[in-house]
C-alpha cells in the first residue's frame, strides 16, 4: 500500500519519480506513447505538487483547506465534473503560467492512450518540453529529495 498517498512531499516525489521513468523509457522509440503518458503523470503530481494545500472560500465566507488533491476532489465531488477536469480548472487558475503546456500535454497523452499508440519522436519532444516547463514552474527553489515522514 502507499504511503503519505495524500501529502504534499508524496505529489513531489511521485512526479520526480515519473520522470525517471519516462527518461529511462525514452531510450527505445518503440515506448514513445508511455513517455508521453508518463510525462503527462509527472507534471499532473508537480501541479499538484504546487497548487496544494489549498483553501477555498465559499461564497457564505466559510473556508476550507485541501490538503492533497484526493481531499479536493471528494469534497467537490458533486460539482458535476471529473477529477482531470478539476485539476485542469485549478491549472488554469493557480497556475496560469503553464495553463497551456499542461492542457496540451494532457490532449498528447490522451491521444497517446485511447486513440493510437504510435508517435514520432517529435511529438515525444514536445510532450517532454511541456513537462519540463510544468516542473521548472512548480518545482521548489532547492531541489534535492525530500524525504516522506
Amino acid at each position: 500500500m502507499a504511503k503519505n498517498n495524500g501529502s504534499k512531499i508524496h505529489s513531489l516525489n511521485h512526479a520526480r519519480h515519473n520522470e525517471k521513468v519516462f527518461k529511462t523509457l525514452d531510450r527505445d522509440p518503440d515506448y514513445l506513447d508511455w513517455v508521453i503518458t508518463i510525462a503527462f503523470y509527472s507534471a499532473l503530481h508537480y501541479v499538484r505538487y504546487k497548487i496544494f494545500p489549498l483553501t477555498v472560500t465559499k461564497e457564505n465566507g466559510e473556508s476550507h483547506t485541501h490538503n492533497s488533491f484526493d481531499d479536493y476532489s471528494r469534497y467537490h465531488k458533486y460539482d458535476g465534473i471529473g477529477k482531470h477536469e478539476m485539476l485542469l480548472e485549478l491549472v488554469s487558475t493557480h497556475c496560469p503560467a503553464v495553463s497551456y503546456e499542461y492542457n496540451q500535454l494532457k490532449d498528447i497523452c490522451w491521444t497517446a492512450r485511447y486513440v493510437d499508440y504510435k508517435f514520432d519522436r517529435e511529438v515525444s519532444n514536445l510532450a517532454k518540453q511541456h513537462q519540463k516547463a510544468i516542473k521548472e514552474f512548480c518545482e521548489p527553489p532547492k531541489v534535492e529529495e525530500i524525504n516522506e515522514i
